[in-house]
């Protein structure tokens, strides 16, 4: 029987396959039509030679003109299909990255820059998110990297109110159904940017304040002495009075120059903005003009964009035309000519320092709220690609979590093993024990992975999730340090405390996960020390799960009667260890390392 998923696994197949065949055949178009303005271009040098020396001047001016429209016609066209041909290109890749993230294909999942995984926390180290492999690089397909920031905060495992949480889930659920405006969103992004924004020069030139202080009142005189320049060359053209606008045109470009402190950095303006708004510009434009249907959530989010009164297209758009004739400073023959009749320099500076003022307070508003769509289009995606993930439930209850079929979404789907798993007050300390390999580390990083998940707006991997406010609190990856002197028993030791003065500075429920406690020291110290720990978890009533090797600890059970014991085990077959990742109540009833040692020829 064929799955949700690979049904959307195949579906995601054959829109590559369509969009290859018409990238093809957009290709084969393009190269018809290199050759026929080729074709076009030689009968032009030909007609209009030949003709032009056999003294058909006329004709050869007709046939070459006719000619040379049918070339310029060809010219608007194939630039059209190359257009195309770029769209689809980037389309087709979307597409192959949208498969690769629902097969768990890493080696066709674009990864993040080095510099989004800077400064890791401890729970980012310990749950994977932030690692080459991991779920952050999993989730985001987001282009800015304000916007992967977002997101990396969001899973961050951030206690927020449950008002925050329902919110975003409302919003990834209609964003989740929004295919087409994802698609077109990430689309229309990666045509508009390059490459990653990885900062933002324009919100950085909006915060900055003009030093221009007199530039208005220069603007004004250098206007009455062209405005007087006019006026003396049109009584001179009509023979009123000599040619003194000479004169006055030279004391004009004087002062036009004495000032151009005010204007000295116009043309690198003019420059920058036209690169920086043109970005926003059409990203802006699409997220304003979208249909978003009955999406009220969405809506209620994008509202930013939405309002008439404050539309960033119209906004942005009135730089435009300044933009346009600021680059004909390109041209200096032309730019010199245009100044002899108006104080562009200084006009067009006053109309860039508006236009800076006007959307000053509106564009970090608009940029937030795009970063923002931009992670929940990631999370909506991650939703859309995993149709058996649900959303949790977040409710105080008398369980701390309850789950039913939990599975580790870094798993591929048909490898994974899902378990149902509760935690509550008779349950507040899990002891997980087993064999070597049987899935006690991962199982702790499930449980702590799908929390994120959660309080981040996200579906979780599990069929039913319902989980209370929890401060959660990792310690899995510990490693020493050559360099700091630091073993890695005292590492470990370092980061319990820490968890320990965290939780203590918390409010609410807090979930300690601990795997291999203490397996940086010797057996009998390790033993001690883990009953002690494990014993002032349940009597400070923390919530914790603890993996362990050590069976001695099951027994803490018998003192205490908010412990429980889970297991996982294993099958030697054939002289072959095989494991269910199976969750079982009560303690492991087998271990394997003598197991493991006779398997691979050690003397046991």
């Amino acid at each position: 029987m064929i799955t949700s998923k690979e049904k959307i696994n195949s579906n995601i197949k054959k829109e590559i396959q369509k969009l290859n065949i018409k990238l093809e055949a957009l290709i084969g178009i393009s190269k018809k039509y290199s050759l026929i303005r080729l074709s076009v271009f030689i009968s032009i040098v030909f007609f209009f030679i030949g003709l032009y020396v056999f003294n058909y001047k006329t004709s050869a001016t007709i046939i070459g003109a006719l000619l040379g429209i049918i070339f310029l016609v060809l010219m608007h066209n194939h630039s059209k299909i190359e257009k195309s041909i770029k769209r689809f290109r980037i389309y087709i890749q979307i597409k192959k990255e949208e498969l690769a993230r629902s097969e768990l294909d890493w080696m066709n999942i674009p990864l993040l820059d080095i510099g989004i995984a800077n400064n890791p926390t401890f729970i980012e180290q310990d749950l994977n998110i932030i690692e080459k492999h991991g779920l952050l690089n999993l989730i985001s397909t987001c282009v800015s990297h304000e916007s992967v920031k977002v997101l990396r905060d969001w899973l961050g495992g951030k206690n927020i109110d449950k008002k925050k949480i329902v919110a975003r889930q409302k919003i990834v659920g209609e964003l989740k159904q929004l295919r087409r405006f994802r698609n077109k969103l990430l689309l229309k992004t990666k045509l508009s940017i390059n490459s990653k924004i990885s900062k933002n020069d324009l919100s950085e030139w909006l915060k900055s304040e003009s030093e221009k202080k007199w530039l208005g009142t220069y603007t004004i005189f250098l206007t009455i002495l062209v405005a007087v320049n006019i006026t003396l060359f049109a009584c001179w053209l009509f023979n009123v009075t000599d040619s003194y606008y000479y004169q006055f045109l030279l004391i004009y470009i004087f002062f036009y120059f004495a000032g151009y402190k005010y204007v000295k950095d116009i043309q690198f303006v003019s420059e920058f903005l036209y690169d920086e708004v043109r970005k926003y510009s059409s990203i802006f434009n699409f997220i304003e003009k979208y249909n978003y249907g009955s999406s009220e959530s969405l809506k209620h989010f994008l509202e930013p964009f939405l309002k008439p009164e404050y539309s960033p297209t119209k906004s942005i758009n009135k730089i435009f035309l300044t933009i346009e004739i600021l680059n004909l400073r390109s041209n200096p023959f032309v730019w010199i000519f245009l100044i002899c009749f108006a104080p562009l320099d200084y006009l067009l500076s006053i109309r860039v320092d508006k236009f800076r003022l006007a959307i000053k307070k509106d564009f970090p508003i608009w940029l937030k709220t795009w970063h923002d769509l931009e992670a929940y289009s990631s999370l909506a995606e991650f939703a859309y690609l995993n149709p058996d993930y649900h959303f949790p439930v977040i409710n105080k209850s008398s369980k701390l979590l309850e789950a039913k079929k939990l599975g580790h979404p870094l798993i591929k789907h048909d490898s994974k093993m899902s378990n149902d798993f509760d935690i509550s007050e008779s349950s507040m300390t899990n002891i997980i024990t087993g064999s070597n390999m049987s899935g006690k580390s991962t199982f702790l990083r499930t449980v702590g992975v799908n929390i994120l998940l959660a309080y981040a707006g996200s579906v979780v991997d599990a069929e039913k999730l319902v989980l209370s406010k929890v401060n959660l609190f990792t310690c899995i990856k510990v490693s020493d340090s050559v360099v700091d002197g630091i073993s890695y028993f005292y590492a470990e030791v370092k980061r319990l405390r820490e968890i320990i003065e965290d939780v203590y500075n918390s409010e609410g429920d807090s979930l300690v996960l601990i795997d291999e406690i203490y397996k940086g020291t010797n057996n009998i110290e390790r033993i001690i020390g883990s009953k002690a720990l494990i014993k002032y978890f349940s009597n400070e009533n923390i919530y914790n799960m603890v993996s362990t090797h050590d069976l001695e600890l099951v027994k803490i059970a018998d003192e205490l009667t908010n412990v429980k014991n889970f297991h996982f085990k294993e099958m030697v077959e054939e002289n072959k260890m095989t494991f269910d990742f199976k969750l079982m109540d009560g303690p492991c009833p087998t271990t394997n390392a003598l197991k493991i040692m006779k398997l691979e020829g050690l003397p046991t």
